[in-house]
């Protein structure tokens, strides 16, 4: 019997937080009944692209949506559905572009159409008008909503429809083994990046807007009058990333801040780490906070992202209208607290990546069998 193949809806296969977690779950899905495909928005080579295709994905790829090539954007659908009538489940991630597709996909009678909120909000403002414009047409149009958190859920769906019951909250998970802190592993790494001794505060996170790199800059300019030889560790890429190199030194902290752009041993860099700080302005449901606890890591991070990602006593909470010396205080407070296993309380609390996996092959099983 051929899997069920499943076309996820992304930007691009990137090592975003969204990807992350999707590529997370199809490493661990039972690939002999549910296969994944992607459509992305990019021509470009990216991060998970041969991988993908090693394990038996097909890869898409569409003209990014610009709301005034709309029509040739919804052409495009239309002819691909066509063209491949063997789809019989869209999952779509990228809420923006879903009123859309899902349109194309009704119409070429897709029988199996999920929304998926992975956000509690834009940065954009266009694309949050979008949204509004187009909440009523995903709502009809969608066979299922899933949300990554209650907030995330409200956001895309509202809050009558969570209340309701109607959007399905499904979780991300991680495979906490990865991460589990090991002391040696711990020594090695510091050795490898040079901090001696020294207080290491990490972010990892694409340089956009909402990851707020500008705050985490100006709470570690406010973090070195306490700690003066700390060292800030940023990993990620991103459009704004030029611009806080820029602003790190303008403020006197180059030097003391070490740019380590994509990297693939992120569970290696957690262990280095004496505090994860992150400052987001919104969020669904960070994976890095989860992988970051898996790690035994304290965390520091805004009052903005959802308490569900609080799955240890680890995190620390803090409202972004706090002054950057308070959050500096509480994060050298915080990176005092010992390093722990956690991988109990990722069982306990269902963050279980080989439970989600299997979660999401009975979901795709019974939405064919529905359908």
């Amino acid at each position: 019997m051929e899997p069920i193949r499943v076309l996820h809806v992304l930007s691009a296969l990137a090592k975003n937080g969204a990807e992350s977690r999707i590529m997370d779950i199809y490493r661990n899905i039972n690939r002999e009944k549910i296969q994944f495909d992607f459509a992305v928005h990019t021509t470009k080579q990216c991060d998970f692209d041969n991988e993908v295709k090693s394990m038996g994905a097909r890869i898409y790829s569409f003209p990014k949506f610009k709301i005034f090539n709309y029509l040739q954007y919804y052409k495009e659908w239309e002819q691909f559905f066509k063209e491949h009538t063997e789809i019989q489940i869209i999952h779509i991630h990228v809420t923006n572009l879903a009123a859309v597709i899902l349109n194309a996909a009704q119409k070429s009678s897709v029988p199996v159409r999920i929304t998926h909120s992975r956000n509690s909000n834009q940065s954009g403002f266009v694309q949050k008008v979008f949204l509004a414009l187009t909440r009523n047409i995903i709502f009809r149009k969608s066979t299922q909503m899933l949300a990554v958190s209650k907030e995330a859920g409200e956001y895309v769906f509202g809050k009558k429809a969570m209340e309701a019951g109607i959007v399905r909250i499904l979780r991300n998970a991680i495979d906490a083994r990865k991460y589990t802190f090991n002391a040696e592993l711990r020594k090695k790494i510091r050795a490898e990046l040079e901090v001696k001794d020294n207080l290491v505060v990490g972010h990892i996170g694409r340089f956009v807007e909402q990851k707020n790199h500008k705050f985490v800059l100006d709470i570690f300019k406010k973090l070195q009058k306490i700690k003066p030889h700390a060292v800030l560790i940023l990993v990620g890429i991103g459009e704004k990333q030029p611009q806080m190199r820029e602003y790190a030194e303008d403020i006197g902290v180059g030097k003391s801040v070490i740019f380590m752009g994509s990297r693939n041993d992120v569970p290696m860099l957690l262990q280095a780490f004496d505090v994860l700080l992150f400052p987001s302005l919104f969020e669904g449901l960070p994976g890095v906070v989860l992988e970051a606890q898996a790690a035994g890591l304290p965390c520091v991070i805004s009052d903005t992202i959802t308490k569900e990602v609080a799955i240890t006593d680890l995190v620390k909470y803090m409202s972004l209208s706090e002054a950057p010396k308070i959050w500096a205080v509480a994060v050298v407070k915080q990176a005092t607290i010992p390093r722990i296993n956690t991988i109990k309380n990722f069982v306990e609390c269902g963050f279980n990546i080989h439970a989600i996996a299997n979660e999401y092959v009975k979901m795709y099983m019974k939405y064919i069998v529905s359908n």
